[in-house]
């Protein structure tokens, strides 16, 4: 119980200290860029004011919830090593497990922050356009959130184990290699050439698919989605958020702070 007492004082002062550097501002940007967008479909659109707000609503909240992640998570510990607070934590009795653990979940408390409100604004825009609502624009907001957390995770391995320039390349690298993985193998070059089509699988295999989050297809147009494929994406998602959340720990735990 004490274990988790140290994990939950870590993460609250790990996000109070997040909020305080007003990063909820974006919300108040994105949310006049929102409305601002929704005006336009107003005036040049005919009967398509709906569906072009929720495209472009839930285009910025997934962009924007990878940027909040990236910018977030890229400070897992450089503050704390530049300030030495991190020498003072570990030194007391605080297991490193309960510190890093603690460290990314008050990042993802924040995030989820963050993107429930911009879902609020989208959503707002959406109505405020003759929307109509359906459970899989709620499925989309749950997988963008996904994504973005393991995102943070991403970008929080790598700054474990490299600057955090280099960790922010890598994971914009990894996000933007993720959503072109699938189509990428259905290209006649790839088909062609054996070799990048092995590459292919092996990254596809072993690094996320981010592609698997975006259902906006299915709002916009199919209007429909299996089951079967809402159970398999997001049991992919907890997994893999796992994962990362075990490396994390992993990493953190043979780290040199000296």
């Amino acid at each position: 119980m004490n274990d988790f007492l140290k994990i939950y004082t870590v993460a609250f002062y790990t996000s109070k200290e997040i909020i305080k550097s007003k990063i909820l501002l974006n919300v108040l940007m994105l949310g006049l860029a929102l409305f601002v967008i929704t005006y336009v479909a107003f005036s040049f659109t005919y009967g398509e004011a709906s569906r072009v707000a929720l495209d472009f609503g839930l285009g910025i909240l997934s962009l924007s919830s990878v940027g909040i992640a990236i910018f977030i998570g890229v400070g897992l510990l450089s503050k704390e090593i530049e300030n030495r607070t991190v020498y003072m934590i570990v030194s007391r009795p605080v297991p490193r497990f309960s510190f890093i653990l603690g460290k990314l979940l008050g990042l993802i408390s924040v995030l989820i922050i963050n993107i429930l409100l911009l879902s609020v604004l989208t959503m707002l825009c959406y109505f405020l356009a003759g929307g109509e609502y359906t459970s899989l624009i709620s499925w989309s907001i749950l997988f963008t959130m996904i994504e973005a957390i393991i995102v943070l995770l991403v970008v929080s391995v790598l700054s474990l184990v490299t600057s955090p320039t280099m960790s922010v390349l890598f994971s914009l690298m990894i996000y933007i290699s993720g959503h072109a993985i699938s189509e990428t193998k259905l290209t006649t070059f790839a088909a062609k050439a054996p070799g990048l089509m092995e590459v292919l699988n092996f990254y596809h295999f072993v690094l996320p698919g981010f592609y698997k989050f975006n259902i906006k297809d299915f709002i916009l147009y199919k209007q429909i989605i299996e089951w079967d494929f809402i159970f398999l994406t997001l049991s992919y998602g907890i997994v893999y958020i796992l994962f990362l959340t075990i490396l994390s720990i992993i990493i953190f735990e043979k780290k040199n702070l000296d």
